[in-house]
């Protein structure tokens, strides 16, 4: 790492920041407390988030951090963001090498999706606009993922399992029919005897479960920064808290990797969990998985959502977006605003010059100027794309046809964030596709977006923002904001889970269903894509009957299934994180109101995590606004939101010279001055490289054809300036960072609470004693299949050595910091 970014000089930069946040925030304190005390007692929301010290002083951390490191170049933040982080003994870290068969898998079904965008996707042409089918395909290191999950859940996981991998082989439908794409997604369907029975798996409910929980999730960043070290504090809290497991993929970041790259490596990832490989691990049914994702990566999760969507994939149960990231043209009011509440910089990511960043002008676009007049922009502004990218529908899902079609969404946001209006206007295009289609200037762009305008129903969509937040509040773990979106992500996720299983057991009870299987048909589009949509066929077992269908191309949870789901008992372990709360949180522990008739749900009182949602009924979108004390209220009316203003639709997904584009050039501008020298010096040494990579196929000598965008690692030639550029995502440096460790302290108190045990072997006596204890109580012994007193070696034995592609990281306990509000 370069000097001068690193722990030492980061902790010297943000300490100034505690310091002086701590006595202003003293200073205020008493003037706070009486105007929030007030607030509350006339029924209002009480005080703003920064009322919490942890939670001003962590703001203003970040927003000192990103400042500091915009005078480094754009390689130096990440690796630093990078770095190393132990990771506690109570989680169970598996680290797998995404296989290259469903990475090639991936790059098919992507390359023929990309190929329908813009004027030529009729004839297959869109490859076009993202610079070739080839470059994006080009890596400096092999895709890993991570599994994580808390110890005792693996270790109670794996015990369980070993009791049924007997049965469990009976249980599947093992039909060899292929789709178009050479893979049977859809022969992993359980029959009706793997659905109930006393050696089934349990959730957290005490249900039974098909398989089990997975969470995919994909880590924010801007596109270009942050890893799975960054993020691994949160993503253990929502597996923990939702009784799953979850998986990360470690995708490659702009601007060495720009877009397709990333969706890329998510759809792999996807894949490789719905369909390994043999000798990997079993395959996953597409409905116990959740995709959940913050920032970028919750753009991300839409994104790929409506590639599974479009090119006929299994659909997950649904997915959890934490301040998606939708707009990168910086259309929406909001992002031009008051900056007061967020760390994001309302000017842009802007760094200092290096062989990273920023590249070649190019790839320009048009823009109209408030006055009238046009102007040629060619300076990139988003790392993750040229400018000429930033309106594609994959890039912005704003400018998408149609988001409808898809999984149950819950869309969390803040209130004081620079995305809020992006935030909410993607939660009511999604529920209401045909009110917020594309701007007729979008169309002309994209005129292959028309057709999907009509096509698909409404998502059901549970929106809530958080008054007075900032941008993706978990990263602030331990602050009071934070718990309540914590459990709101984990209610949702319990009851999708819940309800997606229903469903399924429904289908296969089904006197016509649980006989026979057959491959999807788009039930819920007019004109099925014959280069997209799997061909028609029947997977049976012995004796089945055809002319049923499950159809796992489409949203699983009907009325029905979220009916039922909204109907279970949550059991005390999905609860167990809400033991202790803030002293404000004990006016209600009911749920919302707006269920079906005879559902259980909470009225509009406090977030906390019953297991049930009111996406139910005619209505296709819940709206609620939180309070920093969790207390919810209903949305205001559509007409009275800034961003679903029908006078914004034509500017929406579109870069305007009035807007937030005038902050990015001043600061630009203002950098560019500041580091001219540097700025000169690498301007020219990609200048003299791009003209040898033109003439010699870039950087793999052949992709003549093909223009690489200028920022890309594939359109370089030298290839020691091109190991230089990609050291900073392809080559981790292994060294350990304090900073991001001690923040990651501060946000594990809760999982350390409920860790099972002060080192892995106690953790592993303690959940061998709760299944004995268990097995007694039931009153089974082992003619049901648990372990009795004689079985001890169950769980007490050493941990399965893992495939050679896999590495498990478990370190001495990593102390938490005690903090206010953690849970």
């Amino acid at each position: 790492m370069t000097h001068g970014f690193g722990t030492p000089s980061v902790a010297v930069a943000t300490t100034p920041t505690v310091i002086s946040t701590f006595f202003s925030h003293l200073f205020a304190s008493r003037k706070r407390k009486s105007q929030s005390k007030q607030s509350l007692k006339s029924g209002g929301p009480g005080g703003g988030p920064e009322n919490q010290l942890s939670y001003e002083e962590g703001l203003k951390v970040i927003r000192r951090f990103l400042g500091f490191a915009s005078h480094h170049g754009v390689e130096e933040v990440q690796s630093f963001t990078a770095m190393w982080v132990p990771t506690p003994h109570w989680v169970r870290r598996e680290t797998v090498t995404i296989p290259d068969t469903n990475i090639r898998a991936a790059e098919d079904i992507l390359a023929r999706h990309l190929s329908t965008y813009g004027p030529e996707g009729e004839s297959g042409g869109g490859l076009k606009l993202v610079g070739g089918g080839k470059w994006w395909r080009i890596r400096g290191r092999t895709l890993e993922g991570e599994w994580i999950e808390m110890q005792k859940d693996y270790i109670k996981r794996k015990a369980t399992t070993s009791r049924r991998s007997s049965s469990q082989s009976t249980s599947e439908v093992t039909a060899q029919t292929s789709t178009n794409n050479g893979t049977d997604y859809w022969r992993y369907l359980p029959k009706r005897a793997g659905t109930a029975g006393s050696g089934s798996i349990k959730d957290n409910a005490g249900k039974d479960v098909l398989e089990e929980r997975v969470i995919l999730y994909i880590h924010g960043g801007a596109f270009f920064f942050s890893s799975l070290e960054t993020h691994r504090y949160q993503v253990q809290r929502h597996a923990r808290k939702a009784g799953a497991r979850a998986f990360s993929p470690a995708y490659r970041l702009a601007p060495q990797y720009p877009f397709p790259c990333g969706l890329l490596d998510s759809l792999a990832s996807y894949l490789y969990l719905i369909d390994p490989p043999p000798g990997t691990h079993d395959p996953i049914l597409p409905t116990n998985i959740i995709m959940m994702g913050d920032s970028a990566g919750g753009g991300m999760v839409i994104s790929l959502l409506v590639l599974i969507r479009e090119m006929g994939l299994p659909m997950p149960a649904g997915a959890s977006l934490i301040s998606p990231w939708v707009d990168l043209t910086h259309s929406m009011p909001s992002i031009g605003g008051w900056n007061g509440g967020d760390f994001i910089p309302s000017s842009g990511f802007h760094y200092k010059p290096s062989c990273a960043w920023p590249p070649l002008t190019g790839s320009g676009i048009t823009v109209a100027m408030p006055d009238g007049s046009e102007q040629h922009f060619d300076e990139q502004i988003q790392m993750y794309c040229p400018n000429n990218l930033l309106t594609h529908p994959l890039v912005s899902p704003v400018n998408q046809g149609s988001l409808g079609g898809l999984c149950p969404l819950l869309i969390v946001g803040g209130g004081g964030e620079l995305l809020r209006d992006e935030i909410m206007y993607i939660a009511h295009k999604a529920a209401s596709p045909t009110q917020y289609p594309p701007g007729s200037l979008t169309l002309s762009q994209y005129p292959d977006q028309a057709r999907l305008v009509n096509k698909y129903k409404p998502t059901k969509v549970h929106l809530q923002i958080y008054e007075g937040c900032c941008h993706v509040v978990p990263t602030l773990s331990w602050t009071r904001s934070s718990k309540y979106m914590y459990r709101a992500a984990a209610n949702f996720n319990i009851w999708a889970f819940t309800a997606a299983q229903k469903a399924v057991q429904r289908k296969l009870h089904h006197e016509k269903s649980h006989h026979s299987l057959k491959h999807p048909s788009r039930q819920n589009s007019t004109t099925p894509s014959s280069s997209s949509v799997p061909p028609s066929g029947t997977t049976s077992t012995t004796g089945s009957r055809a002319g049923s269908t499950i159809d796992l191309t489409q949203p699983i949870i009907g009325s029905t299934a979220a009916s039922a789901a909204n109907k279970e008992e949550i059991d005390l372990a999905d609860l167990e994180s809400e033991a202790s709360s803030d002293s404000d949180d004990s006016a209600s522990t009911s749920t919302h109101a707006d269920g079906a008739e005879g559902d259980k749900g909470p009225v509009k009182g406090v977030v906390t995590v019953s297991g049930s949602e009111p996406l139910l009924g005619s209505s296709n979108i819940v709206s609620e606004r939180v309070s920093t004390h969790g207390k919810i209220r209903a949305f205001e009316p559509i007409d009275q939101i800034p961003a679903l203003d029908p006078k914004l639709r034509e500017e929406i997904g579109q870069v305007h010279g009035g807007g937030a584009i005038q902050k990015w050039l001043n600061k630009r501008a203002e950098w560019d001055e500041k580091y001219s020298k540097d700025l000169k010096k690498w301007r020219e040494v990609k200048r003299k490289d791009r003209e040898l990579a033109r003439q010699n196929g870039y950087l793999t000598r052949d992709l003549q054809g093909e223009t690489p965008p200028l920022c890309s690692l594939a359109g370089v030639y030298d290839l020691k300036l091109a190991k230089d550029i990609g050291r900073s995502v392809d080559e981790p440096t292994g060294k350990q960072s304090g900073v991001v460790g001690m923040w990651m302290k501060m946000g594990a108190k809760a999982d350390k609470e409920h860790a099972g045990g002060d080192n892995l072997g106690e953790i592993k006596s303690n959940v061998e004693e709760q299944i004995r204890r268990e097995s007694v109580s039931a009153g089974s012994g082992a003619g049901a299949g648990v372990p009795t007193g004689s079985q001890r070696g169950l769980v007490s034995e050493p941990v399965p050595i893992p495939p050679s592609n896999t590495k498990t990281d478990t370190i001495p306990e990593h102390e938490a910091t005690e903090s206010e509000g953690n849970r």
